[in-house]
């Protein structure tokens, strides 16, 4: 037992040494962490017989034997697209854009297309027990975690570029009998090293009135850098085989994820447009912080295998997800500093961006196949409903109505087992009206509805996401397990 211990903890070393940092994205999820899950269509949560139970179900961690190691790593290709609608907000709506060589109602593009680094860490062992089973891992949410928008695009005012990196360490333990049932748990510790978001800011001081929804010769381009190193949460789960043929799994994230992120802002130019001089920019004793919390989370999986001889032949699970996303009812973005760009001294005000999110159901029917002994064949489709209401729309995460088609191919030889899962991800198409828009247009130095006033009538700002959003995703995985 001791060189099984030594082992383990020699596996774990490495695989926490070797996390990079883009280990992990920020962002709602698509199904799901694992190849051999992605391959399903995330219809994972009863079967989970690798390592990525961590995060599925760690009461199916009772089903693995020995010393196990297992490698995933998930590359998006995203294609997020937005065509700003024409406002009626100024009636010589185009004057400042012109001016600056602007094109706002042309369609742009999330230029950060790949994102190619989404692992998967983990090592777990029974270290001879016949009814315990230990892993430690680590992972993030299953999305892309970078996004970059062209700052002279129509949607520069909700966001020009953003990076954020979150992930999961994680320890989990499941006690039960290895073909009867099993229950676990993960205690995990979210970590965001690094979180950075950039968007266009209308500068203009108090004394000006006029509301300019496509550009502004006091724009300028705000970057909130933030990060928090600690974040509890936790994942409970069960599994049981009630008969040979069917089993029934529950499992969730009972603890949901509270990040309070501080850090600093900084002011800059934006390029070919204003050129505000070094001391203008700078903000005195400035600081940052976001405070938002990752939703709690319940999984249902209920599974039928087709056994000839004691051998399993294919299996079909249908599992059941709901993410109560309604804790999102807003992102509170706390600054404090002065800012100087006009020669005053102004405090920054807190900024509040409305999210009014909404729990989410999702539907995924997957399963597998195995035509020999060494192989598997596997598939999945699964619907989601969308977090984001109407009228809330946003480029930092846009959970729309979905569907999801799969499929994957692995195989064993020896003591390795191989996959590889493609995933598409269809997105409901989303337009938004400037009289409904709820995100509105940053302005520090004269905000509305207070300060930005058309004659004797107070407006509730410049809606900057009146347009229409399309986006569509394709998942590339691949894993590497290996059992001692």
């Amino acid at each position: 037992m001791g060189t099984r211990v030594r082992l383990f903890a020699c596996i774990a070393l490495l695989a926490l040494l070797s996390v990079s940092s883009k280990a992990s994205a920020a962002g709602l999820e698509m199904p799901d962490n694992g190849t051999r899950a992605l391959a399903r269509a995330g219809a994972f949560t009863a079967l989970a017989d690798d390592l990525s139970a961590i995060a599925h179900n760690p009461g199916a961690l009772i089903k693995l034997r020995g010393t196990s190691v297992l490698l995933t790593n998930h590359t998006f290709f995203i294609d997020e697209r937005f065509t700003r609608a024409e406002s009626f907000l100024e009636e010589d709506r185009f004057a400042n854009a012109e001016l600056y060589g602007l094109s706002p109602l042309d369609e742009v593009r999330n230029e950060g297309d790949i994102f190619p680094i989404g692992p998967v860490f983990a090592v777990g062992s029974d270290f001879g027990l016949e009814n315990m089973v230990f892993a430690l891992g680590v992972y993030g949410p299953n999305t892309a975690g970078a996004a970059k928008w062209p700052v002279d695009g129509g949607q520069r005012y909700m966001l020009t570029e953003l990076d954020a990196l979150l992930f999961y360490l994680t320890g989990s333990m499941a006690f039960g009998f290895r073909d009867v049932f099993g229950v676990g748990l993960s205690a995990q510790v979210a970590m965001a090293p690094a979180m950075r978001m950039q968007l266009v800011i209308d500068g203009s001081p108090n004394s000006t009135k006029t509301l300019n929804p496509y550009a502004s010769a006091n724009d300028v381009e705000a970057i909130v850098e933030v990060s928090d190193l600690f974040a509890f949460s936790a994942i409970l789960g069960a599994w049981w085989r009630p008969t040979e043929s069917f089993e029934v799994a529950l499992s969730g994230r009972v603890v949901p994820v509270m990040l309070d992120a501080r850090g600093d802002f900084t002011l800059r130019n934006v390029p070919n447009q204003t050129q505000f001089t070094d001391p203008r920019l700078e903000v005195s004793d400035s600081s940052a912080r976001i405070q938002m919390t990752m939703a709690p989370t319940a999984r249902l999986g209920l599974r039928y295998r087709y056994l000839q001889d004691d051998t399993e032949l294919f299996d079909i699970e249908l599992d059941l997800v709901y993410e109560a996303w309604s804790v999102m009812k807003s992102m509170d973005v706390e600054l404090n500093g002065v800012i100087n760009l006009f020669g005053g001294d102004t405090e920054t005000p807190d900024t509040q961006i409305p999210r009014e999110w909404q729990d989410t159901l999702s539907v995924r029917l997957g399963g597998s196949v195995h035509p020999l002994d060494w192989m598997t064949i596997s598939a999945g489709a699964y619907y989601e409903t969308g977090a984001v209401p109407a009228n809330y729309e946003n480029l930092d995460f846009m959970s729309f109505d979905r569907v999801g088609l799969s499929f994957g191919f692995g195989g064993e030889f020896g003591m390795f087992r191989f996959m590889a899962a493609y995933m598409h991800v269809f997105q409901e198409p989303r337009a938004v009206s400037e009289a409904l828009g709820k995100v509105f247009q940053q302005r520090p130095l004269s905000p509305c509805p207070d300060e930005c006033l058309t004659g004797a009538e107070g407006i509730s700002g410049v809606p900057v996401n009146a347009g229409v959003f399309t986006s569509s995703y394709d998942i590339l995985s691949f894993s590497v397990e290996t059992t001692f």
